[in-house]
């Protein structure tokens, strides 16, 4: 009797813990109200980090919108999205202070139900509130080609402005927004037909029907959010396509709410730096631990300057199922950003196998190491990346280059040549007894696993990894009078 009593009641328990409290099988939250974790201390798919605080674990990538301040836009799904108490945030790259630009201007036309922010009131590089024809503008200024975030919030009739989540000013309305379906809803263009649109890339857009406090502001916008937070009513990611690359197909912005409130890019080129999804906003993602796992050396480097050379978390879907794993950084050359990819310390142990990926968990810039194959994803653009090579000390013997087309860092083909030589290390030329004109390449049935040289199996000189002994540790440059360095070293930045 004991045995059934204690079963049914162990029955129970769980049954009140996984479904009263909405803990899914996964360890998942299924009622915000819910205080329950799971044993990786994750709620749904994101995790707490050292303060506490929720980090969402995004296995992807972590991109912007960049718009081009010519005709291009997001019109979004009419809604009323305003009624009473809000509050609007974005984290804002302003490229010019082009005449009111807005961030969003949501209303039936101009002067009709509007409630916009811009980042420049007028040309000022103020920020400014409009709504129902009454507008302030912040006391401070934004920076030019600087992240920085903006928030607006009405609290009854009081509506302030923040920047970077500190208060930069106030202003009494005497009249809300009108609880009305607004169908004229943009982001980065105006309600009034003279304005320009916006010259500026926007990050981590949110609309909320509560007025946030600073301290609440402060607390969330270096995360991204999961999408199902109280009061959220739209909210905006833009983590789409490939930095830079062709998306053409990617035309419609996701609302990572269940509100359906999705936008539709207009005129947008889709490929290019410009008109087009880009690498995201500084957000918490300095890639200390795998919680703050960003998505490449280069991205760090962008939201923290003074990062130092060492290792550092990064995470892609396309790599490791999408879990956080650790790179080592070069954050220093040419402005720092660069991912290691390769180091060769000994030719002892390649093979074709291995070339493109050997100890992986373990980066290392003393020991053989490899993660050519995950390359291809840690570029910043799919077009325009650059590489690095230096040989026996860092910053010598190699150089920086710019691969002008979208070449893959595992391509067998020795026809990859369109490369420009940005920075030379040391004194050497191009041969055929040394480094070639073209991107290193993969050549698995050859000696010259990982090479520049035009016939892997003959004329290799100019090879960064070989399973050829005799080596110390590759036949990389021979015509410039250098030798054999005792070590090479791959970046990608």
């Amino acid at each position: 009797m004991k045995i059934k009593y204690y079963l049914s009641l162990l029955i129970l328990i769980i049954s009140y813990v996984n479904f009263s409290q909405g803990i899914t099988k996964n360890g998942q939250l299924t009622s915000a109200s819910s205080n329950y974790v799971n044993k990786n201390g994750a709620i749904g798919i994101s995790g707490v980090d050292k303060n506490g605080k929720e980090v969402n674990l995004i296995n992807g990538s972590l991109n912007a919108l960049s718009l081009d301040g010519n005709d291009d836009y997001v019109q979004m799904n009419p809604n009323v999205y305003f009624n009473g108490d809000f509050t609007i945030e974005c984290w804002v790259y302003a490229k010019s202070f082009s005449n009111w630009a807005r961030i969003i201007d949501f209303g039936n036309g101009a002067a009709s139900n509007n409630v916009l922010l811009a980042y420049t009131e007028g040309t000022s590089g103020k920020p400014a509130l409009y709504i129902e024809g009454t507008q302030f503008s912040a006391n401070q200024t934004i920076p030019l080609n600087t992240w920085t975030h903006i928030a607006a919030t009405l609290n009854g009739t009081t509506g302030t402005i923040f920047i970077n989540g500190n208060a930069s000013g106030t202003h009494t309305f005497t009249t809300p927004p009108v609880n009305i379906i607004r169908n004229n809803c943009y982001i980065g263009k105006s309600n009034w037909g003279g304005d320009p649109n916006s010259d500026a890339i926007f990050d981590e857009l949110r609309i909320w029907n509560t007025a946030k406090t600073a301290i609440e502001i402060q607390n969330s916008m270096n995360h991204e959010l999961l999408g199902n937070e109280s009061n959220l009513i739209s909210y905006y990611q833009f983590n789409q396509g490939i930095p830079e690359g062709t998306n053409t197909g990617i035309t419609t912005l996701n609302d990572q709410t269940s509100n359906a409130n999705s936008g539709t890019l207009t005129n947008f080129d889709l490929t290019g730096t410009s008109s087009n999804w880009v690498n995201s906003a500084p957000l918490n993602y300095d890639g200390l631990s795998s919680a703050t796992a960003s998505i490449n050396a280069y991205t760090i480097k962008q939201g923290y300057p003074t990062s130092i050379d060492g290792l550092y978390w990064i995470k892609n879907q396309n790599i490791n199922s999408g879990l956080p794993f650790q790179i080592y950084a070069d954050m220093t050359t040419d402005g720092g950003g660069w991912t290691l990819i390769a180091t060769n310390a000994d030719f002892n142990g390649w093979t074709s196998g291995n070339a493109i990926l050997s100890n992986d968990n373990s980066p290392s810039i003393n020991t053989n190491y490899s993660i050519i194959s995950f390359a291809d994803y840690i570029k910043k653009s799919s077009i325009g990346f650059q590489y690095m090579i230096d040989a026996t000390t860092r910053g010598d013997w190699g150089g920086i280059w710019t691969a002008n087309s979208n070449y893959s860092f595992v391509s067998t083909s020795n026809n990859n040549t369109n490369i420009i030589l940005n920075s030379k290390f040391g004194t050497w030329n191009y041969c055929d007894d040394g480094l070639e004109e073209r991107m290193p390449y993969y050549s698995s049935a050859a000696a010259g696993l990982i090479t520049t040289s035009i016939d892997p199996n003959s004329n290799w000189w100019g090879t960064l990894i070989t399973n050829n002994g005799g080596w110390n540790p590759a036949p990389y440059m021979n015509c410039s009078g250098n030798g054999h360095p005792s070590i090479i070293w791959y970046w990608v930045r």
